[in-house]
């Protein structure tokens, strides 16, 4: 079962993904981050133009950054990863949600369903993707399921290689035929990034009253005294 490691941990975990997690993340936290923190800057790229770092140097600028106890910085990245891949999110908090409504109160999965869950997000999202979003969002699986996932998602990147497809198409029909089906398919992608957003969102938001209220108490009990 994972349990809610530091970033540095979880990091450490994910180092095969490391450069393929900051290359997705690259523009975004050059804008955010990067350009808004000339100390970070001057620490890590003293002789370096921002706009000609590799994707290596980037992401083991972030992760030295991390692994030193920068658990902001760290929340940060993780954040805006879960964003990217918000359909993600929505769907293990769907899933989660039929076990517990509450999802982040759950404490331990079983084997079985653990691997039920790991299987569905595979077959849809990638063995990889699955991986990180579960290391990142400490999902609490069953350490055997877990430890398989992690072999396929390794095995998943090790055969991943860039190559060209080329289609040929028999008709105008056919063509339209199939790029309806891909616009189909991104309307589809989209719509549940939209709503693994609006989730997050969500319980990010009641996470906050929570520790407001939390304040409010203390605060009150304080003055009693």
């Amino acid at each position: 079962m994972i349990k809610e490691d530091p970033y540095r941990i979880k990091f450490e975990k994910l180092q095969p993904w490391i450069v393929d997690i900051f290359q997705v993340l690259k523009r975004d936290l050059r804008n955010d981050h990067l350009l808004k923190t000339p100390s970070f800057a001057q620490k890590h790229f003293p002789k370096r133009g921002l706009d000609k770092l590799s994707n290596e140097e980037f992401a083991a600028a972030y992760v030295k950054e991390i692994s030193e106890g920068d658990e902001e910085l760290g929340e940060k990245v993780v954040a805006r990863w879960v964003m990217k891949n918000a359909e993600l999110y929505h769907f293990f908090a769907t899933e989660l949600s039929k076990i517990n409504p509450k999802f982040d109160e759950i404490e331990s999965l079983t084997p079985e369903v653990s691997s039920f869950l790991l299987n569905t997000s595979v077959s849809q999202f990638g063995a990889c993707a699955t991986y990180i979003f579960c290391v990142m969002n400490a999902v609490v699986l069953a350490d055997e399921p877990l430890q398989k996932l992690r072999e396929s998602a390794i095995a998943e990147k090790e055969q991943a290689a860039p190559r060209e497809e080329k289609q040929s198409f028999e008709s105008i029909e056919v063509v339209r035929e199939h790029y309806t089906k891909e616009i189909r398919k991104l309307i589809e992608k989209f719509e549940k990034r939209m709503q693994g957003i609006e989730r997050k969102y969500v319980q990010d938001t009641d996470g906050l009253k929570k520790q407001i209220s939390q304040l409010h108490k203390k605060l009150g009990e304080n003055a009693i005294r």
